[in-house]
């Protein structure tokens, strides 16, 4: 529709614009040309007055009566007074109605007389003893403007047409450059999502074509990791899958009652290894999709730590490992729900990798306006070329351990949803750094 169109709203304003100038010029010629048309009106009177000037009386009656003897045109119709100097009538023409003579006054006045305007002109003729009048009826002035304003009025009405065709292909030639990116756009395969590419783009658009080309990106990149991460799960899946179908085909086959139930163990021990990646899996997509953190508001994040900690309690005992917590109350802006199960996952991979009897530090630093909540275990770490590949999907060091490679993803994921960074090193063991870059409020 023309009123949601870009064209339609361009036109519109410049009609808004010009129009309002040209009316304005309209007018202004209108009235240009009635002073003209007032102008000429009294010329004519002037040029009949002054004809009349060298004729005695007999001949001004003559000169007003004779169809073929006025100064202009046939149509023109001319009304003639004299009055003597003492104000006496001495002649009136056959059509002129009745006038009152006077003596001073405008020498060129619009007069009523007998129920009709008349434009007049007074003229004293000294020499010949003797005062002038010469009329012309208001009625042709208006029939002369009348025409005058259908000849002047015509022209400008075609200019007005034509500036309108103009201006719509003007505006056409103006937002071409568009419609061709809509084109090329409506032309692309579902699957082609490279840089859309138009030239003589106006520098107005430049701005939408670099969004564009940048949602185009950010595009690519998330269906790109879309299918890697299919792909992966979909490998990461089937060795599970097969692990159980093997131990269900053992434990039908075995008949031996402890075989058979250490063979139905492994295949419910691979379930739970199934279940817990594919809620690792449905989990990383949701934070995949995720371009905020959801419901966010201000916690301590010791006290979470603290709750984490707790948790992991019974899990810890079990390896005879000790656990600590160190750190002043911190207030954070964030999402506790993400942020808890973050930690969590730092735990479990701490608890996972630090030997039995060992030991597992959580700590709360603040430095400079950062935030600082650190994992440590005594275990034997990794390798320092390793540690940039922290983090990476599906990425594990050692495969005896339990676990899918997911958790520090997620973990990843989690900070970076905060603005945060994660950092890992060796210190006698692996640390897992979360570094905040505001701290909402200090306890």
């Amino acid at each position: 529709m023309m009123g949601r169109s870009l064209r339609g709203r361009l036109i519109r304003l410049l009609l808004g614009v010009l129009a309002p100038v040209w009316l304005l010029l309209a007018v202004a010629s209108y009235l240009y040309m009635l002073q003209e048309v007032d102008e000429l009106f009294d010329h004519q009177l002037e040029q009949v007055a002054a004809t009349l000037f060298s004729l005695d009386m007999g001949q001004i009656q003559a000169a007003v009566d004779a169809p073929g003897l006025h100064a202009f045109n046939d149509d023109d119709a001319f009304a003639a007074w004299a009055w003597d100097l003492q104000g006496r009538p001495v002649f009136r023409s056959q059509a002129a109605p009745e006038l009152a003579f006077r003596q001073s006054g405008e020498r060129l006045q619009t007069l009523e007389i007998g129920g009709q305007r008349w434009r007049v002109l007074w003229v004293k003729e000294p020499l010949r003893d003797r005062w002038l009048a010469v009329a012309r009826p208001w009625y042709e002035r208006d029939e002369l403007a009348a025409g005058l304003a259908v000849g002047l009025g015509s022209p400008w009405l075609l200019s007005l047409m034509v500036m309108v065709v103009l201006i719509w292909m003007a505006v056409g030639r103006g937002l071409a450059p568009l419609e061709d990116l809509s084109r090329q756009i409506a032309a692309r395969r579902p699957d082609d999502l490279s840089p859309v590419l138009a030239s003589a783009i106006p520098d107005e658009a430049q701005p939408l074509m670099a969004e564009i080309n940048l949602l185009m990106t950010r595009l690519e990149a998330a269906l790109e990791n879309e299918r890697r991460f299919t792909a992966d799960a979909s490998h990461e899946l089937r060795t599970p899958l097969a692990a159980i179908s093997a131990q269900l085909e053992v434990a039908m086959a075995e008949p031996v009652a402890a075989a058979r139930q250490h063979a139905l163990a492994q295949a419910l021990a691979g379930v739970s290894r199934a279940t817990r990646l594919t809620e690792q899996l449905l989990l990383l997509a949701r934070l995949d999709h995720l371009a905020a953190v959801p419901d966010a508001g201000v916690f301590d994040l010791l006290l979470l730590a603290r709750e984490e900690l707790a948790d992991c309690a019974c899990q810890a005992m079990g390896r005879g490992i000790e656990l600590s917590l160190d750190g002043e109350p911190s207030m954070l802006f964030g999402s506790a729900s993400l942020l808890r199960l973050a930690v969590r996952n730092l735990l479990d991979n701490a608890i996972n990798h630090a030997p039995s009897g060992g030991h597992v530090a959580v700590s709360l630093e603040t430095m400079a306006g950062r935030l600082s909540l650190s994992v440590q275990d005594n275990g034997p770490g990794v390798p320092d070329a390793a540690l940039a590949r922290l983090g990476e999907r599906f990425y594990r060091l050692d495969s005896v351990l339990p676990g899918s490679g997911l958790g520090l993803s997620i973990v990843r994921r989690v900070v970076a949803l905060h603005g945060a960074e994660l950092d890992f090193s060796n210190r006698g063991g692996l640390c897992a750094s979360l570094v905040f870059p505001v701290i909402a409020s200090t306890a």
